[in-house]
C-alpha cells in the first residue's frame, strides 16, 4: 500500500514538473519578447515622466474652422480634435469654440458667444442619425469640450446647432472619418502559444487519468485540482497577455492644448497668407480612404489667353430638311427613327396622295377621254394593218409579174419596156407596204400610251421621300400613316462627322485672333474633356467681314473633327484662343488649385504622411492647367484628388 502511494506520488510530482516546465517555456517564449516590444513604452507612472515619448506613437491634432453667414449675423466655429484620425473604440476628444464675427477698427475680429445653447448630433455621411444630444462641457469663453467613442468605422458628420442668448440660430458640421484599429498580432501569437502550452498540460493530465493501475476515481482526486489550476493559469495568463498586448493596437493620444488664438493660428499656418505653410499629417489609412492622389508638376505648353463663347453648327452641305412634294398620307420605312443612318438619295418613305370628289370626277372624265383615244388608235392600227396586208399581196403579184417579164425579155419574147414597168409596180407596192406598217406601228404606240395614261389616272398616287444628304436623322415630326401638307418639315438629317465652331470675338481683340491659329475648347455637355485646334487637329477657316451692330463682335469660324458625334448642333462651347505662343512654362493641374479669401493654394506632398498647404501665384490659364509664377518648383508633387478632405484637415 505504501509502495502504491509512493508510486502515485512520484507520478504526480513528475506531472507537476512537466506542467511547470511547459508553463516556464510559455513565459519565456511569450512575455520576454513582449517586454522587449514595450521597451520605451512602460506603463509605470514614474517612467512615463522620465522616459521620452515616442513621437511616432503620438497622434496628430485635427484643427478646422467654419465661417457661417446667416441673415442674423456672421459666426465663426473652430474645432480641435484628437486623434486626427479616430479609430473604433478610442475616446475622441474635441474643443469647439463658438464666436461671432464683428467688424472692428483693425479689420474683422471674433467675439466668443456667451453661454449659447448647444445641441450636438452625429450622423453618417448620407444623413442617417447615429447619436443625438451628445454631452458638451463648457470651459468658458465660448469653448466647449466634447468626448465621444466611435463604435463602428465609416464616414460621419458631427453637427452643432447653436442658439444664442438673443434667440439667433445657426448650424455647422465637420466631417469625421473613423477607421478600425489595426490588429495586434502579438496578442494572437501569444494566445496561440498559451493554448498550445495549456493544451499540452491537459493532454498529460488525461493520459494520467486513463492510464495506470489505480481506478479512475482514485486518479481523479489528483487530476481535478490540477485541471482547475490549469484553467486558472490559462485565464490569468490570457488576462495578463491582453493587458500587455491588447487584441487591437493602441496608441498614445495627444492631449488637447488649451484652445486660444495662438494655438489655433499655429496649427492653421500663416494667417496673413490665409493659412499658407500649415503642415498637415494624414495617416496612410486615411489617405487610402480619402482617395488622395498626387501628381508631379513640370513644364508644358499651355494654350491660354483669350476666352470667347461659341456655338456648334453643322456644315451647310451636311444638313437637310425633308418635306413631301404633295399633300397626302406619309408611310415611313420600317425601323426608321431618330438616330437612324440614311444615305444620299436613299428612299426613307412614300407619300400617298388621295384626291377629293371634284378631282376624282375630273380624273374620270380624263380617263374616259383617254380610253376613247386608245380605242381610236387601236382602230387605226387595225386599218393600217389591213392596208399593209393588201400591200403585201399586191407586192407578191408584182414580183411574180416582174420575174415573168424578165424571163420573156431574156428569150426575146417581150420588150425591155415591159420589164421596166414591172419594176416600177414592185417599187410602188413596197413603198405602200412600208407606209402601212409604219402607220400601224404608230397607231399601236399611241394606243399603248393612251392605255398607260388611263392606268395612271387613279384616285391614289404615290411619291417617294428621299434623303438629299448622308447623315443621321436628328428630328422626326411625323409618324407613319399621318397626313401631311406639301412643304411641311417632316425630317431633319444632319452629318456631324465634322462641324463648324462659330466664335464671337470682340472687335478690339481681332488683332490677337488674326495672329493665332491655335486654340482649345470645352463644352458643358462634355465635362472633363479639352479639345485642341491647330497642329493637325482642326483649323481656323475664316474671320467674318462684318461687325454685329449690337454686340460689336465678329464671327470666327473653326472647323473641327467630331469623333463619336459628341458635339451636337447648337451646343455652346467655350473657346480659348492661344495668344501665348508655344513656350513651355511650369504648370499645375486645375484640380489641384483651391481659392480661399482671394488667394490661391495647393497642397504639396512632402512625403510619408506629411502635406503642406502652400500659397501660389498663377499666370496664364489654360483649359486644364495654370501657369505657376511662384510658390512651386519642378517635380514637386501636388494633390489632385482628395483636395476637399485635406481642406478640412489642418494639423501640426
Amino acid at each position: 500500500m505504501r509502495q502504491e502511494t509512493k508510486s502515485m506520488k512520484t507520478k504526480s510530482e513528475s506531472l507537476l514538473r512537466v506542467l511547470f516546465t511547459l508553463l516556464s517555456l510559455f513565459l519565456l517564449l511569450t512575455f520576454i519578447p513582449l517586454s522587449f516590444a514595450h521597451e520605451g513604452h512602460d506603463h509605470g507612472e514614474e517612467e512615463k515622466k522620465s522616459a521620452p515619448v515616442n513621437a511616432n506613437a503620438q497622434t496628430a491634432i485635427f484643427t478646422a474652422e467654419r465661417n457661417v453667414k446667416t441673415n442674423e449675423g456672421q459666426f465663426n466655429v473652430r474645432l480641435q480634435r484628437t486623434p486626427a484620425d479616430p479609430r473604433t473604440g478610442e475616446l475622441t476628444q474635441m474643443h469647439v469654440r463658438f464666436a461671432e464675427r464683428v467688424e472692428g477698427g483693425f479689420g474683422d475680429e471674433t467675439e466668443p458667444l456667451e453661454n449659447p445653447n448647444i445641441a450636438i448630433s452625429l450622423t453618417t455621411a448620407d444623413g442617417k442619425t447615429i447619436a443625438q444630444n451628445i454631452k458638451a462641457e463648457s470651459e468658458g469663453k465660448g469653448v466647449y469640450h466634447v468626448a465621444y467613442s466611435f463604435q463602428n468605422s465609416g464616414d460621419y458628420k458631427i453637427a452643432f446647432t447653436v442658439n444664442t442668448k438673443d434667440n439667433r440660430q445657426f448650424a455647422v458640421d465637420f466631417p469625421v472619418n473613423v477607421t478600425t484599429a489595426p490588429t495586434n498580432w502579438a496578442f494572437w501569437f501569444g494566445l496561440v502559444a498559451l493554448i498550445l502550452v495549456i493544451g499540452g498540460g491537459f493532454a498529460s493530465l488525461l493520459m494520467f487519468l486513463f492510464k495506470g493501475q489505480k481506478t479512475i476515481g482514485q486518479r481523479a482526486k489528483f487530476a481535478v485540482p490540477v485541471g482547475a489550476v490549469l484553467l486558472l493559469i490559462f485565464t490569468l495568463a490570457t488576462l495578463t497577455l491582453a493587458y500587455f498586448q491588447p487584441p487591437r493596437q493602441k496608441r498614445e493620444i495627444a492631449a488637447l492644448p488649451e484652445m486660444n488664438e495662438q494655438s489655433f493660428e499655429a496649427a492653421a499656418g500663416d494667417n496673413s497668407l490665409v493659412g499658407s505653410g500649415a503642415k498637415i499629417t494624414v495617416p496612410k489609412e486615411s489617405q487610402l480612404l480619402f482617395k488622395i492622389s498626387t501628381q508631379p508638376i513640370g513644364e508644358r505648353e499651355i494654350i491660354g489667353g483669350l476666352k470667347v463663347t461659341g456655338v456648334v453648327k453643322a456644315k451647310p452641305d451636311a444638313k437637310a430638311i425633308i418635306s413631301p412634294p404633295v399633300s397626302g398620307r406619309v408611310f415611313l420605312r420600317q425601323g426608321l427613327t431618330v438616330g437612324s443612318a440614311v444615305g444620299r438619295g436613299e428612299q426613307i418613305g412614300t407619300v400617298e396622295q388621295v384626291l377629293g370628289a371634284p378631282e376624282q370626277a375630273n380624273l374620270e372624265a380624263q380617263r374616259v377621254a383617254l380610253r376613247t383615244a386608245a380605242l381610236e388608235q387601236q382602230a387605226k392600227k387595225a386599218e393600217h394593218e389591213a392596208l399593209a396586208q393588201q400591200a403585201r399581196t399586191r407586192l407578191t403579184q408584182a414580183q411574180r409579174e416582174l420575174k415573168r417579164a424578165q424571163n420573156l425579155y431574156d428569150v426575146g419574147a417581150a420588150p425591155k419596156k415591159r420589164v421596166e414597168e414591172a419594176e416600177t409596180v414592185v417599187k410602188l407596192t413596197e413603198q405602200e407596204l412600208v407606209s402601212a406598217e409604219k402607220q400601224a406601228r404608230s397607231a399601236a404606240e399611241q394606243a399603248r400610251l393612251a392605255q398607260e395614261a388611263v392606268n395612271r389616272v387613279a384616285p391614289v398616287r404615290s411619291f417617294s421621300l428621299t434623303s438629299p444628304v448622308t447623315g443621321l436623322i436628328s428630328e422626326m415630326k411625323i409618324t407613319s400613316g399621318q397626313n401631311a401638307e406639301a412643304g411641311t418639315e417632316l425630317f431633319s438629317v444632319v452629318n456631324l462627322s465634322s462641324v463648324f465652331l462659330e466664335a464671337q470675338v470682340f472687335e478690339r481683340n481681332l488683332d490677337s485672333v488674326r495672329e493665332s491659329t491655335r486654340a482649345s475648347y470645352t463644352a458643358a455637355g462634355i465635362p472633363n474633356e479639352v479639345f485642341r485646334i491647330g497642329d493637325g487637329e482642326g483649323q481656323r477657316l475664316m474671320i467674318g467681314q462684318t461687325v454685329h451692330p449690337e454686340t460689336r463682335t465678329v464671327s470666327v469660324i473653326y472647323e473641327v473633327k467630331n469623333p463619336m458625334n459628341k458635339l451636337r448642333d447648337g451646343m455652346f462651347v467655350e473657346i480659348t484662343v492661344d495668344i501665348t505662343g508655344k513656350a513651355s512654362v511650369l504648370s499645375v493641374p486645375k484640380s489641384a488649385v483651391i481659392n480661399e479669401q482671394g488667394r490661391t493654394f495647393v497642397f504639396v506632398f512632402l512625403g510619408g504622411e506629411s502635406f503642406e498647404k502652400r500659397a501660389v501665384v498663377l499666370g496664364t490659364e489654360g483649359q486644364d492647367f495654370y501657369e505657376v509664377k511662384t510658390g512651386l518648383k519642378a517635380n514637386e508633387r501636388v494633390v489632385t484628388e482628395g483636395v476637399y478632405q485635406l481642406r478640412s484637415v489642418k494639423t501640426e
